[in-house]
């Protein structure tokens, strides 16, 4: 999966500080491969694939300088608050994959890192292709094309609990420059809009890498593109996420005592805020920093073998399968894609055409995954079955005010939105029938035996007046709207 959170000025403080002390496990220490920058945009200021240090994450994040020598990058960061400085992405792979690489043998240990980086590189080539715009123009009309990201990748090997948990935290500096040459801030908009596809395409891509370098097996996709290795014990799976428990069982707790506070049933923002807190109350000391890698998969190893999970006994069985070669069909993949998506959106946009084709295509290695994903996607978007929801223009735009992907400076990447031609069929019955039943009176019910059950209930007065409506209008479709937490349900019941 792949997460995303902004980042203020002072955020690169976190990322130096646990490099000086180890407080959060910077892998550079033991690992083949230390924290580096990464990104198109590094190539042109001269430090891609450069080390990373403490003052060139302050230049770069905490002020927007050169990280190198210092020199502004367009406007720094104004001090003040609010300011996003930059953009934190996770990719974190299943549970499954960091049991393997805590528990295996050195070789295999170092296969699983390097599917694991090639993997986010590759989705971080998909988000520069998508999310690598920024914005000119007054009130920034036109997204335009930039050069690229910069950003810093630090990957760590534990959870706070000091469980085997590999992950990666890419930092994605809030600067890019134009090709007017002029530096600007990301258009975040397409950062947020592909986030989700990002991660679905992470996994894909992992996916592949693992299936070819060590012949593992995976349970099928779900919806969500989630596949665990077969064969890795769940034992070790369920012993190694203490920390996830954790944050489930204090956030399970601070919701049921705030919605008995409070009388009514959280809002998924409110829920979502709950759990957070439970993360920050959960939060344990990390590794220390001198503690090798050799050492912590001794440990797990020991682990394992005191829950009765010997790795000599279970990992023949999980590598070494022989890879078969995907059978690519296009078409199937294609229509699939396109039920799935009116099976499940009423409208969708590209980005969820990805999400939908990273848990169907199949590949050997994670660029052709995303290659193909990204052919597919296209493909997807162009069949007969499919409708563009989006304006015409205006006029005929110039070349000179269109960016690389085809599309003019004045439309958003990401912004287009997407039918079937069964989803219009179905939603003009739908929007017929409710207008030929606006005035059917159907299932009406007198008012004196509304108001005789309203009068024992304990509803406020905007549900009082929304089951009159319902029961008293006629109509044979009625809809009842409100925001979560109104007592929707409590009316209805």
């Amino acid at each position: 999966m792949m997460s995303l959170v902004k980042l203020a000025p002072n955020g690169w403080r976190y990322f130096a500080e646990e490099i000086a002390t180890g407080r959060e496990d910077y892998y550079a220490r033991f690992a083949e491969r230390p924290g580096h920058f990464l990104g198109r945009g590094t190539d042109s200021l001269g430090i891609a694939d450069q080390e990373v240090d403490a003052v060139m994450l302050e230049r770069l994040i905490g002020q927007g300088r050169h990280p190198l020598d210092g020199s502004p990058l367009g406007r720094p960061f104004p001090d003040r608050p609010g300011v996003v400085a930059g953009f934190g992405l996770t990719f974190s792979p299943p549970k499954t994959v960091s049991v393997l690489w805590g528990t295996a043998d050195i070789d295999t240990s170092a296969a699983v890192l390097a599917a694991h980086e090639c993997a986010v590189e590759s989705s971080l080539v998909f988000l520069q292709d998508h999310a690598a715009f920024t914005r000119m123009g007054a009130g920034g009309v036109f997204q335009v094309d930039s050069e690229g990201f910069l950003a810093a990748a630090f990957t760590h090997r534990t959870s706070r609990a000091a469980d085997p948990q590999l992950h990666t935290h890419v930092l994605v500096a809030n600067k890019v420059r134009a090709e007017d040459g002029h530096w600007r801030s990301l258009d975040a908009r397409e950062l947020f809009e592909h986030q989700k596809a990002a991660g679905m395409l992470y996994k894909a891509a992992l996916r592949a890498e693992l299936t070819t370098t060590l012949g593992v097996r995976w349970t099928e996709v779900d919806e969500n593109g989630i596949a665990e290795i077969e064969g890795v014990p769940q034992v070790l799976v369920e012993a190694w996420s203490s920390r996830r428990k954790a944050v489930e069982e204090m956030g399970s707790q601070l919701v049921a005592a705030r919605e008995a506070d409070l009388g009514r049933e959280l809002s998924p923002s409110e829920r979502a805020t709950a759990y957070q807190l439970a993360a920050y109350r959960t939060r344990a000391p990390k590794v220390e920093s001198d503690t090798s890698t050799a050492e912590l998969t001794a440990r797990w190893r020991e682990e394992a073998r005191a829950w009765g999970q010997e790795p000599e006994r279970w990992l023949p069985a999980v590598l070494g399968h022989e890879p078969t070669q995907p059978m690519v069909d296009p078409a199937a993949i294609v229509s699939t894609a396109v039920e799935r998506l009116q099976s499940t959106r009423a409208t969708w946009g590209r980005s969820d055409a990805v999400e939908v084709l990273s848990t169907l295509v199949t590949s050997s290695h994670a660029d052709e995954v995303r290659s193909l994903v990204d052919e597919l996607a296209e493909v997807v978007l162009r069949n007969d079955a499919v409708c563009s929801l989006a304006a015409p223009l205006p006029a005929e735009m110039p070349n000179a005010l269109r960016r690389r992907d085809g599309m003019t400076q004045i439309e958003r990447h990401g912004a287009t939105r997407f039918t079937t031609k069964a989803t219009l069929r179905a939603e003009g019955r739908v929007l017929e029938s409710v207008a030929n039943g606006i005035e059917a009176k159907a299932a009406v019910v007198s008012n004196r035996s509304v108001q005789a059950v309203l009068a024992e209930s304990n509803l406020g007065e905007d549900q009082h007046r929304a089951v009159h409506d319902l029961l008293s209008g006629g109509e044979r479709v009625a809809l009842l709207v409100g925001p979560a937490g109104a007592g929707k349900s409590r009316a209805l019941d």
